[in-house]
């Protein structure tokens, strides 16, 4: 009788768990390029986005600005510091290794972009190269990493608080025209990409821990509950003021064409709370 060798159920699950982050790696880059080449290679795409930054009048959903100004490099350096420390006074360096990966990855990887990847004149009123945006980045993968290094018994809060700060943050540089919303688009998939890289390699190389570090199942449930529920009325409300904002001729410019902005800036919000809820989804445990 020929012996078959067996899989233990621990290693079954671990390349189910790398299976995953490969394919949650590949998808964001296929939405990388996916948005830059329909938003940014094309005439059509420049002129929608284009459009929006001109109705920009300084007006914001919050009639502030603080979400953006709290973003700046010493802000980079301290919640880098901070992840990483909560992680390694944790006992475990290699969710330090994640949120330090993680951060400096993902910024990294949208300030080349912006140095180095085009946003060609093809409509003769260029705006000027913004792609990705690096303020979301940087509070999208800060979000993301504390999601990694705290545990779980502070993680869904913090994960909710700093879910809506990233969101602000991403409504306000439309707000302000710093950023079109496939910038917005841009910048959660490079952090997510950066997210299933260091998933990936955890599930590879990680030693397994005696501890459970899994938020509990009702804890869970609520965080996906309020966090999906803001995702549905931002998107909802963003349909509808864009709705109300485009001209009967349906241009972006008519009468009430501020609306356009408006939906536009509820529309950057949603996608990062978007990209929040397929995270935590996607990652039970940090």
């Amino acid at each position: 009788m020929t012996a078959y060798p067996t899989v233990s159920a621990p290693t079954a699950v671990r390349r189910a768990g790398a299976a995953r982050w490969v394919i949650t790696a590949g998808v964001s880059l296929i939405a990388l390029a996916g948005v830059y080449t329909a938003a940014v290679l094309t005439p059509a795409g420049q002129e929608v986005e284009d459009s929006i930054l001109a109705s920009v009048d300084g007006n914001t959903l919050l009639q502030s600005g603080v979400a953006l100004d709290a973003i700046s490099p010493v802000a980079v350096l301290l919640v880098l510091a901070v992840t990483m420390g909560v992680a390694l006074l944790r006992r475990r360096p290699g969710a330090a290794v994640q949120a330090g990966v993680l951060i400096v990855g993902a910024t990294v990887t949208a300030q080349l972009l912006k140095q180095f990847v085009p946003r060609p004149d093809l409509t003769g009123e260029l705006y000027g190269n913004s792609f990705p945006s690096g303020h979301t980045t940087i509070a999208v993968a800060g979000l993301l990493a504390i999601m990694t290094a705290f545990g779980r018994h502070l993680r869904p809060l913090l994960f909710v608080v700093g879910t809506a700060f990233a969101a602000v943050v991403a409504e306000q540089t439309v707000a302000y025209g710093w950023h079109r919303v496939s910038d917005i688009v841009g910048s959660c998939a490079v952090v997510l990409f950066w997210l299933g890289v260091v998933r990936w390699g955890a599930s590879r190389w990680s030693r397994p821990t005696t501890t459970v570090d899994q938020v509990g199942p009702r804890s869970h449930a609520v965080t996906s509950a309020i966090v999906g529920l803001a995702v549905v009325v931002c998107l909802a409300t963003s349909g509808a003021v864009w709705g109300i904002g485009i001209g009967s001729d349906m241009s972006l410019t008519g009468s009430s064409g501020y609306g356009v902005l408006d939906g536009a800036r509820l529309a950057a919000a949603g996608v990062v709370l978007v990209t929040a809820w397929i995270a935590w989804k996607l990652d039970r445990r940090a």
